[in-house]
């Protein structure tokens, strides 16, 4: 939960540089309700990689920045994704990393099958298959070109 809890400390950050927009305006903004965005905030409810991506293209800022896990606020533009689970393989392949290393160290097995037949997967599980693969989170789910 340590990178909900530092997405909860960067969101009430970009909110407040913001002009203090009230987590009922950014829910509207992103088409979620506004208890999601305040247990965002509060860092009592994972997200989904769908819905941090939305809150990055929101604030123009990478998914790396957003979850804590780079201090540097880069703006990043919105873009097209490609599936996840068709770019993670292409990363993985990319840094020598097969299904069974990645099943055995970072993530079940069973993941991979939710995620080709298009499951969402959670932002924790992403950040720490790009922390292992030693990627941002942005390039490994195809936002932007490293």
């Amino acid at each position: 939960m340590e990178i909900m809890s530092k997405l909860s400390e960067r969101l009430k950050e970009l909110m407040f540089d913001c002009g203090q927009i009230k987590s009922e305006a950014l829910a509207a903004a992103l088409g979620v309700s506004g208890p999601t965005v305040r247990r965002w905030m509060n860092a009592q409810a994972d997200i989904t990689l769908e819905n941090a991506v939305k809150l990055a293209n929101y604030f123009e800022c990478s998914i790396d920045y957003l979850a804590g896990m780079s201090e540097v606020d880069r703006k990043v533009s919105a873009r097209q994704l490609p599936s996840f689970y068709e770019n993670l393989r292409k990363v993985m392949a990319e840094c020598a990393v097969s299904r069974y290393r990645l099943s055995k160290d970072v993530v079940a097995d069973v993941l991979f099958t939710k995620w080709a037949r298009g499951d969402m997967p959670l932002l924790t599980t992403v950040c720490k298959i790009a922390q292992y693969l030693g990627v941002p989170v942005d390039y490994l789910i195809g936002r932007t070109d490293y």
